[in-house]
């Protein structure tokens, strides 16, 4: 089994406000997911086990970093913890829908350590404007 999410999906909202999560990904989310705001305007979607990393990692910090605390709000203050139905469906709340703006097609990406949920145009346009600095991020990072 991967220990990692990788790769691109096409997926539709219905109109319940539901999202499918990969097929292939799905056991990883048996204990539950956890979806939030993510930056830049685009939901992450979290197995709970992850999650839970995540806070913790954030709770390590200072309380008195304001960054830390800004993070923590915007982060924590959105999120919504869901069970996938026998479907693998996990319901995403209006105003997360929103946030992202939502409103029937989806692309869910796999970024590692989580998911993402994109408006399509959104992830068009993200794309676009990281396949301009993919070389001089590389060349950043020492690849």
């Amino acid at each position: 089994m991967e220990s990692y999410f990788a790769g691109e999906f096409a997926h539709t909202l219905d109109e319940k406000g539901r999202l499918a999560i990969p097929a292939k990904f799905r056991s990883r989310f048996k204990e539950g997911a956890v979806v939030t705001r993510w930056d830049p305007q685009c939901l992450a979607l979290f197995p709970a086990a992850e999650w839970r990393s995540l806070n913790k990692a954030i709770a390590a910090r200072p309380r008195t970093d304001r960054a830390v605390v800004r993070f923590q709000r915007f982060l924590v203050a959105s999120a919504h913890e869901a069970i996938g139905d026998a479907q693998g469906r996990i319901v995403i709340p209006q105003h997360l829908r929103e946030w992202a703006g939502l409103e029937g097609d989806a692309i869910v990406v796999g970024v590692s350590r989580n998911l993402e949920v994109w408006q399509p145009a959104r992830w068009r346009a993200h794309l676009s404007e990281v396949q301009g600095s993919i070389g001089d991020t590389l060349t950043d990072l020492g690849i």
